[in-house]
């Protein structure tokens, strides 16, 4: 996988990132998290430790536990340790085929709709 990995410090075009990816690394913030998973992308996660509440982590371990993706703590994270979760996701089709199915399952890509039509809901009462 050498040949296929990109290392951005930022991304400005997600959408048109997110589209062609099979695991991504990254926080563990709500809103990133609803992206991935309305698309059903496998992540390895490292939670912000400096967030309030820890929630991050929080959010990670959710993700983890359903198994949509694996987590490494910061305070954990190697170079090494990277590599192998990675190795372990993308050496075997079907773990990250798995990954995948588990976190399209979590995703809600109608979200915004469902707001909306709750909020109208509410203001004609």
């Amino acid at each position: 996988f050498p040949g296929n990995l990109t290392l951005r410090p930022f991304i400005y075009n997600m959408p048109e990132v997110l589209a062609g990816i099979d695991l991504i690394v990254n926080r563990a913030g709500a809103s990133f998290l609803a992206e991935i998973t309305a698309l059903g992308i496998p992540s390895i996660l490292i939670p912000s430790p400096y967030v309030t509440n820890n929630h991050q982590e929080k959010n990670a371990r959710w993700v983890e536990r359903q198994g949509a993706g694996m987590v490494i703590l910061e305070t954990e994270l190697t170079g090494k340790v990277l590599l192998q979760t990675i190795n372990q996701i993308l050496s075997n089709p079907q773990v990250n085929q798995k990954m995948g199915e588990a976190a399209k399952s979590l995703g809600q890509p109608e979200a915004a709709t469902l707001i909306y039509e709750q909020l109208k809901a509410i203001t004609r009462s």
